[in-house]
């Protein structure tokens, strides 16, 4: 979402496990929405870290899934 709103890693995961019910992992890019630039730099900085952090929670699931 285009909002100063910070979402938790959780957050994040969540988001990306229900695409998960509509695209196969292998071809899901956890990405922004190009919405980054009228933020503060504290902010984008903020949201790129829980994309971040929320990408590895959700692969950490999969790779334990596979194992």
């Amino acid at each position: 979402m285009a909002n100063e709103t910070i979402e938790t890693p959780e957050e994040v995961a969540d988001t990306l496990r229900k695409a998960l019910k509509f695209v196969d992992s292998d071809n899901l890019i956890p990405s922004t929405n190009c919405g980054m630039a009228p933020f503060s730099r504290d902010v984008a900085l903020g949201k790129l870290s829980a994309l971040s952090a929320g990408t590895s929670i959700v692969r950490e699931e999969l790779s334990v899934t596979r194992s």
